[in-house]
């Protein structure tokens, strides 16, 4: 599973398609103890943006105790140089960061606070190793600046810090420890040192803990009462004062930690920030500065609790867009509020301008709306002087004035970009697809004439406000031309193949902490192929060959339809190569039987789908046989209830993974069979799903994950909708009936934050497209227009970016493969956007070219 941290991660090395972040282009500010060969006898390896120095012949315990040197940028190649002597000297494994740049974007505002120190690391192979190297480099290093390693002992005054951990590469996070008994734990990844309750604590260490137990010698004149938010820089905690009993907000800030593009660390911008609310003393749209403290190092801003709602919160909340319906219902009101608080925001802005300030972010969540309806500015950070022309070392483009604007320009720049997000909150990459943006304002809201032209002038760059040449146009037509759209979208995804590269040959969304594009059916290249092959587009031999060769090649393949061989089998079948396609279900034979997972996409329930189709175009009976006996087993699991929720992990739901995708095996078995209980059984299955369900008061069916109310194919209620038309084709029921009509009303969606297929707008078009009728094509031909909100241009072309909007991606589940699915779904009739969607496409000519 990703955290916005991964996709952080993957957004750093290319600025417009997801990327791996080694990949940063770092070579000249390459470490020279990384770059110098080691002497004989040492094996060099690299592993993210580390490089690892190993004696020949020695390798790593599973576990120990690691010893990380924290510095900054600055004393990087000192420590650098000083540690690998020392690790060469006494033989003993480090783990070193590359480059300057690389620790920077470790430790940058949005790195993972938990890893942010960990530039240098040595495995000593005992505790007299670990006295020892922690003596001599205490000696060469001691009192090194640099960020303390949450989770860590700090020695003395640092920068040295030890803990105890699974000897895997830094950039791993799935590490368990092992207890005397032989038991698996998960490695302790919190921010306070704990050491494992089996384990001695070395005599070393004691003072260490010693210190770290200690009373503190000072304490805040506050009470902490929960943390707000957490980041690598520090915390924002609501807190409450010992004397008054008043509430305020501590805004905390680590020394040397969230270093930013002007390479400024925390403590930096929370003192900025301080003389900023001293400047702007008085004015009642933003805090009271109540205090400035410093404890243990850490710095401490003591500011005026605001009693309110974030704008974010508030403008969710308030947003019409969720349906036609309610939009044309409340579109007025929404626009008349809407309208005040940016006049509201407008003179606030201009307040500040008087006391010599402006602002270079202005993001929703940190505007607090007061229960009174007055606005209130709650991060001070970006205020700068009024002739500063920079932009601001945080934040995007979303909420960001850029370089070159300085005073009332960039306030403007900023007021005109929450007015975009305020009437359509889609994360906005500059102005190439604004014309469409703006249009769309224009018609969805009452508002004043001129409103949205003034808007695209407003954001467009100087000198660029005439007719432009967008991609997305493509979709806005009257009467859009598929031949046109297809072909751009298909040269837009072939402009980013790279099949000179092993670890992918398309981008996609990452899909774990270390994982991106690869060879799979979801997020893969498997997909890409597969989206192509089914609109008539050119495979050419060369990404063919890359995919079966990246399938051959790992080491430990999943057996899964959408994360593993048997969907990378599919396509290679579907593209010609039976014989490839047969090797890799033979491969993962033993693993499919193994599966656990109920689910469609990596589970049970698609492996044995796509057992089904192999037998029946190979008359392998075995396959068929392996398929039912997975299935009966699932009966046996949908009967005993809703499938469980694994340890770490909530309980499976909806297409991909609960009892949508499970319903469309035993509804294959049942058309195959006429067995009336693969029909029960079915109708149980989905039942799981459609009992999370419930019709919002805009008339939306969505289905609750167990904190969101979802309407999207992945895990939401459209993509119960395949599964609940086939039940109905063979078992009628007038309510089930009436809950697959407001499904296809829930993906008529005005407002849909991603495009993708599997959580997006595509997906939804999908469902349209095939379960819709007559009436439909309407509404399908509306939610193609709105397509274009999404759209952006690569090399010229039709592309679309993967989840969260943050790059470009190609492949099927979030990315422009998806797109081009749905579409040619929605243009030409081409069946099932995935696999198995209608249970009785299991044929030989199943996902061919139609």
């Amino acid at each position: 599973m990703t955290t916005l941290h991964d996709h952080d991660r993957f957004s750093l090395a290319d600025p417009v398609l997801f990327e791996l972040p080694e990949n940063l282009p770092d070579d000249g500010e390459r470490l020279a103890a990384v770059t110098r060969e080691p002497p004989p006898g040492w094996t060099r390896t690299a592993h993210g943006w580390w490089v690892r120095l190993r004696p020949d012949g020695t390798g790593l315990p599973g576990q120990g105790w690691k010893i990380h040197v924290s510095v900054t940028p600055a004393d990087l190649p000192r420590a650098a140089e000083a540690v690998r002597d020392h690790a060469l000297r006494h033989g003993m494994t480090v783990d070193l960061i590359r480059s300057v740049a690389a620790a920077r974007a470790l430790n940058g505002v949005r790195a993972d606070r938990l890893t942010s120190g960990d530039l240098l690391i040595l495995h000593p192979t005992d505790d007299t190793a670990l006295a020892r190297s922690l003596d001599e480099l205490t000696a060469l290093l001691d009192g090194t600046p640099g960020p303390y390693v949450l989770g860590a002992l700090r020695h003395r005054s640092g920068p040295l810090h030890v803990r105890y951990a699974a000897s895997a590469t830094p950039d791993r996070t799935d590490r368990t420890l092992r207890t005397p008994a032989g038991t698996l734990v998960p490695e302790d990844r919190r921010p306070l040192f704990r050491c494992p309750d089996w384990l001695p604590l070395p005599d070393v260490l004691r003072p260490a803990l010693a210190a770290l137990h200690a009373p503190p010698t000072g304490e805040l004149p506050f009470h902490v009462r929960r943390a707000l938010r957490l980041t690598n820089g520090g915390g924002t905690y609501l807190a409450t004062d010992r004397e008054t009993g008043a509430r305020v907000v501590l805004r905390e800030a680590r020394p040397h930690a969230a270093l930013d593009r002007h390479g400024e660390d925390a403590v930096t911008r929370l003192v900025r920030e301080r003389a900023a609310l001293a400047r702007l003393a008085g004015l009642d749209c933003v805090p009271r500065l109540l205090g400035h403290h410093v404890l243990g190092e850490h710095h401490f801003l003591a500011v005026e609790h605001i009693a309110g709602t974030s704008l974010a919160e508030a403008a969710a909340r308030a947003l019409p867009l969720t349906s036609e319906e309610r939009a044309e219902k409340e579109a007025p009101a929404y626009a008349t509020w809407a309208l005040a608080v940016l006049d509201d925001l407008g003179r606030a802005l201009r307040r500040l301008h008087t006391r010599g300030l402006r602002l270079g972010e202005l993001d929703p969540k940190d505007v607090i709306v007061r229960p009174d309806g007055r606005l209130v500015l709650i991060a001070l950070t970006t205020a700068t002087g009024l002739t500063d022309d920079r932009a601001p070392a945080l934040g995007g483009p979303g909420h960001t004035a850029p370089d070159g604007l300085r005073g009332a320009d960039a306030t403007a720049h900023l007021l005109n970009l929450l007015r975009l997000w305020l009437f359509l909150p889609l994360p906005y990459d500059g102005p190439a697809g604004l014309r469409t943006l703006t249009t769309a304002v224009d018609r969805t809201y009452p508002l004043p004439p001129g409103f949205g032209t003034a808007l695209f002038t407003g954001l467009s760059p100087a000198g660029r406000t005439g007719p432009h040449d967008h991609p997305a146009d493509l979709l806005t037509a009257p009467e859009p031309h598929w031949p046109a759209i297809r072909d751009s979208l298909v040269a837009g995804i072939h402009a980013m193949a790279t099949p000179g590269r092993a670890d992918r040959l398309f981008p996609g969304t990452p899909t774990g902490p270390a994982a991106i594009g690869g060879p799979a059916l979801a997020y893969g290249a498997a997909g890409v192929l597969h989206s192509l092959h089914r609109v008539g587009a050119e495979v050419p031999e060369e990404y063919t060959a890359w995919l079966i060769a990246a399938a051959r090649r790992d080491p430990a393949p999943r057996p899964g339809l959408h994360d593993g061989l048997h969907g990378i089998a599919l396509t290679l079948d579907q593209l010609g190569h039976r014989e490839h396609a047969l090797e890799l279900l033979d491969r993962v034979r033993a693993a499919a039987a193994e599966v656990t997972c109920p689910g469609l996409a990596n589970g049970a329930a698609g492996i044995a789908l796509n057992q089904l189709r192999f037998a029946r175009v190979t008359a392998d009976a075995s396959l068929r046989d392996e398929a039912v006996r997975a299935a009966e087993k699932l009966a046996d699991r949908v009967a005993a209830g809703p499938p469980a929720a694994r340890p770490g992990e909530p309980a499976p739901y909806g297409l991909l993974h609960g009892g949508a995708g499970i319903a469309l095996l035993f509804l294959r078995l049942y058309e195959e069979t006429r067995a009336p209980h693969w029909l029960d059984a079915a109708g149980i299955a989905l039942g799981h799903d459609l009992d999370r369900c419930a019709v919002g008061a805009d008339g939306h069916l969505t289905l609750f994950d167990g904190t969101h109310r979802l309407p999207y194919l992945h895990g939401g209620s459209i993509g119960l909708a395949f599964a609940l038309r086939h039940l109905l084709a063979h078992r009628p029921d007038p309510e089930r009936a009436a809950t697959l009509r407001t499904l296809l009303h829930t993906c008529r969606a005005l407002y849909v934050r991603n495009s993708g297929l599997v959580r997006g707008r595509a997906g939804g078009i999908a469902a349209l497209a095939a379960l819709g009728g007559p009436g439909d094509a309407a509404a399908v031909r509306t939610q193609i227009h709105r397509l274009a909100w999404h759209a952006r241009s690569y090399r010229g072309h039709l592309a679309f970016p993967g989840f969260r909007s943050a790059r470009l991606a190609a492949d099927l589940a979030t990315g422009s493969a998806g797109v081009l699915l749905a579409l040619s779904s929605a243009f030409e009739g081409t069946g099932p956007v995935l696999p198995y969607l209608d249970p009785r496409t299991l044929s030989g000519t199943e996902g061919e070219r139609r």
